[in-house]
């Protein structure tokens, strides 16, 4: 693996293409050696963040798929989805403790809790969800065990 290198899909705003894309980031994931643990955390906080913006995005002539990114390096895994969105919405809340009690509402809180880091940006009808995941060995290295 180059160190920088990125694999990019794009698929229809519709809710059966979420799963093809959790395949691939399972596979980036294999090559890179991430443990079964963490490839796990990567496919749902992936799926969710696809739900996510085939659920609310908006898709629009020009721009009627979602982008997904996956950048690689020997350190850690980043995987960013954007998708087109009604200049209407507002950036969503994240709660510090999801509301059990309602339909919904899990997806940026797993995220949050499934990946190392978590970043939303609302560009101009543009909505970005960028996650990094660090490899195992960078984790442990981190903490100097």
């Amino acid at each position: 693996m180059r160190q920088g290198e990125v694999m990019q899909l794009e698929i229809p705003s519709s809710p059966e293409y979420v799963a093809i894309v959790r395949r691939a980031v399972e596979g980036v994931a294999r090559r890179m050696r991430f443990d079964a643990g963490q490839i796990e955390d990567l496919k749902l906080a992936v799926g969710e963040a696809c739900t996510n913006a085939v659920k609310y995005g908006c898709p629009t002539e020009d721009c009627p798929n979602v982008e997904i990114k996956c950048i690689m390096t020997s350190e850690s895994l980043t995987v960013e989805i954007r998708n087109n969105h009604s200049s209407d919405c507002c950036s969503p809340a994240v709660p510090n403790q999801p509301d059990l009690t309602r339909e919904g509402g899990l997806g940026l809180y797993l995220m949050r809790q499934l990946m190392d880091e978590v970043n939303l940006t609302w560009e101009r009808d543009v909505a970005v969800v960028r996650m990094l995941k660090r490899t195992r060995t960078t984790v442990v290295n981190a903490q100097g065990l």
